[in-house]
């Protein structure tokens, strides 16, 4: 029950419902067909609910820039990836950036439309088992910001979040308690002046983390900027604050997922505070108490990591991109956590180049599902790959 996001066609974020399970032995990625190809399309977000069902989302366009962007639906029945028709949301030009499963009958995938250039609109279409619908209350919900990542916890609960591109200087956080999505009120960080969500992840109805970023007044004349998470306890909503930047480096996270309330991961990348470039992949654990920097693997330059998935405490999977040394093209990224540590784990790249936005898998579960993309903007092609 995994979701995850790119956004304007950088990965940007994740999101997991589930629970603990069997540990799985860490086995090879394999490419699996999923449409459709020939369209510049990408899959930005998969989530599964076992090894027959799971969904893919992205989008598709011929035009530059996404103007007439076209949502794309793929689900996976246990045999094959097959697309399915997204509904019509009134509008020309549509994304969606992120999806979350907690049955064959409920889930949500979220983005943004754009009715006119550089307005957006939250976006959120629900699956009840039977087709695709657009929410009207979405809207309303995120208004002044785009949808980054959705928790679907039940048919009658599920969280969303807003962030990026909105003209809201804070995020936004909505819930849907099975009829309608409501807006909620929740913490910021002392002194704060912006937010910014990036992702998120409830593994029940009582347990659930947002992972953002905010920027405070230090002084009149300076600020500064951190990352830190949002918690919801099954009574109230509370900051909880990561490690700090390093001295000329900034955390930004893109992925969160959540095994139990004393098991949470969540990746990103580390970058240079002045020029914005990847120093490396960034991996955070929350141990119950404080979440604290994980060493992990940084094989390349422009290492990121956007996706995070688990079947429990002792097999966690993170995915993303690299650019190996001496190479122009980019090329997908996997790691498993055995219990210990971070490991990587050799994974398929086509010739001109993929990236991987997500990745999902849940408790019980042989197969790992990734997706993402191959080639550049404008010759975008879905990239899926399975482990199991």
């Amino acid at each position: 029950m995994l979701i995850s996001k790119i956004g304007l066609g950088a990965a940007i974020g994740a999101v997991l419902i589930l629970t603990a399970g069997t540990a799985q032995a860490q086995g090879s990625w394999t490419v699996v067909t999923a449409p459709p190809t020939g369209e510049n399309a990408a899959l930005t977000a998969v989530a599964s609910t076992s090894d027959t069902s799971a969904w893919a989302v992205g989008h598709s366009n011929t035009r530059p820039n996404y103007l007439g962007a076209i949502p794309v639906i793929d689900h996976w029945n246990g045999t094959a990836w097959s697309q399915v028709t997204a509904p019509s949301t009134g509008y020309s030009t549509n994304t969606l950036t992120a999806v979350s499963a907690s049955s064959t009958t409920s889930a949500w995938a979220v983005g943004w439309s754009e009715p006119t250039r550089y307005t957006f609109y939250p976006l959120a279409m629900q699956w009840n088992g039977t087709a695709w619908s657009v929410s009207t209350s979405f809207k309303t919900a995120l208004a002044g910001q785009i949808a980054d990542g959705v928790a679907d916890i039940s048919s009658t609960d599920a969280y969303a979040i807003g962030g990026g591109l909105g003209s809201a200087p804070y995020g936004i956080v909505a819930q849907w308690n099975g009829t309608t999505w409501n807006t909620l009120t929740v913490p910021v960080p002392p002194n704060d002046i912006s937010t910014d969500f990036d992702a998120v992840s409830a593994d029940s109805q009582d347990d659930a983390w947002i992972v953002g970023s905010y920027t405070a007044t230090v002084s009149s004349t300076e600020g500064t900027f951190g990352t830190y998470t949002l918690h919801w306890n099954g009574s109230s909503w509370s900051v909880v604050s990561m490690p700090a930047n390093p001295s000329g480096l900034e955390y930004q996270f893109d992925a969160i997922q959540a095994i139990s309330p004393t098991n949470v991961w969540a990746v990103g990348q580390v970058l240079n505070a002045d020029t914005l470039a990847s120093e490396g992949t960034l991996i955070e654990h929350w141990n119950g108490t404080s979440w604290s920097v994980v060493p992990s693997p940084s094989p390349g330059s422009g290492d990121y990591l956007n996706g995070v998935t688990a079947s429990g405490s002792g097999d966690v999977w993170a995915v993303g991109s690299y650019f190996p040394s001496g190479s122009s093209y980019e090329q997908t990224l996997t790691m498993n956590w055995n219990g210990t540590a971070w490991s990587t784990v050799s994974s398929p790249t086509a010739s001109n180049g993929s990236a991987l936005a997500s990745v999902s898998t849940t408790p019980g579960a042989s197969i790992v599902q990734a997706a993402g993309y191959t080639g550049s903007n404008g010759t975008w092609n879905p990239f899926a790959l399975q482990n199991g």
